[in-house]
Parts: structure tokens; sequence; C-alpha cells
């Protein structure tokens, strides 16, 4: 990240990027993701501090990953992502990007620290996988209709095209994730 190149000002220039790439007006994308129109102006004009869920809707509105608004174009051949940098979001889960690799499909990798809290995602586009290595504490994860308890070690990988949850057990927790895009 260059030194005048804010976390809001990349996600601002990313989010117009894909709106105006698909053709859609600010009422549009407003309509489709279900965020206001006030909040969306914010976010594009890079006052806004949109939470992990509202960039979440933007995203899967415009048929994006969540990277393709957060993150920034690899400059290099080599990327190091030291502990502490990289573009983060936060919520009731907060994730830090750590790499997108691509080939036939799209792969996001995060570290994410979750919050007792659950979170309860919606959907995102069709064929989108989740896995996620527990590194530390314990977590009910996976489909709303079927989630797993999971200790530090203990991987899952589940269909992120459903409703699911992410929730912390009896403290926070943290972990690898990795969303894998069709």
């Amino acid at each position: 990240m260059r030194m005048n190149d804010s976390p809001a000002s990349r996600i601002a220039a990313n989010l117009r990027t894909l709106r105006e790439a698909r053709g859609l007006s600010v009422v549009a994308l407003a309509e489709r993701s279900g965020v206001g129109r006030a909040t969306l102006t914010n976010i594009e004009a890079g006052r806004g501090n949109p939470t992990i869920d509202t960039l979440y809707a933007l995203a899967d509105a415009l048929g994006a990953a969540l990277g393709d608004l957060i993150g920034e174009p690899a400059r290099t051949r080599v990327e190091v992502v030291r502990a502490g940098h990289g573009t983060r979001v936060e919520g009731a889960v907060s994730a830090r990007l750590l790499d997108r690799v691509r080939g036939q499909r799209l792969a996001e990798f995060y570290e994410v620290e979750f919050a007792t809290t659950a979170r309860h995602a919606d959907p995102h586009p069709a064929g989108v996988t989740e896995s996620l290595l527990v590194v530390s504490g314990r977590l009910r994860v996976g489909p709303v209709a079927e989630p797993a308890e999971l200790g530090p070690g203990d991987f899952i990988r589940f269909p992120g095209d459903v409703p699911h949850l992410y929730q912390a057990i009896g403290g926070p927790a943290r972990g690898v994730l990795v969303m894998a895009h069709p």
C-alpha cells in the first residue's frame, strides 16, 4: 500500500470501478445490495467505515469477491504480508486479507478473528466454498443447518452459497479462512 493510499480510499476507488464496470448507478447498487444510498455514497467518497457485512452485501450484489473491494492490485512477483499489515475489515468477524490466488478459480486467504457475537452470513454467489483452519480458541461454524464446533487445528470446508454462521465459543477465536470463487 502506498503511504497516501488509505483503506477507505482504496475501497472507495475499487467500489466505484466495479460499479461503473457493471453499468450500475449508485441507486441501482443500493437497491441490489440493500445498502442505503447515503451509506454507499459515503463509502464511494472515501468517508465511510463500512462493516464486513456491508462490504459482503456490496461484493455479492456486484458479483465480486470481498478482496475485489478491499484489496490492492499485486505489484510484484513476491509479496510478503507482515503480521499486523494488510487490509482489515471489522465487525462481528474481523478479517485481514492475506492473499488472492487466481487460476481456474479465485481463492482469497484471510487471517480472521471471531467474536462471541454470532455472525449470520447470507449466501455468497453460487459455487463459493469456504475453508477454515482454526488456530486458537473454539468456534461454531458452517451452514446454519449443520454447524460444527471446532478447536485449534481443526479444519472445515463448507458451501458458502448457503446461509452460514461464525461464532467463537467461550472467548475470541482465530483462524485462516480461504474463500474459493468459481
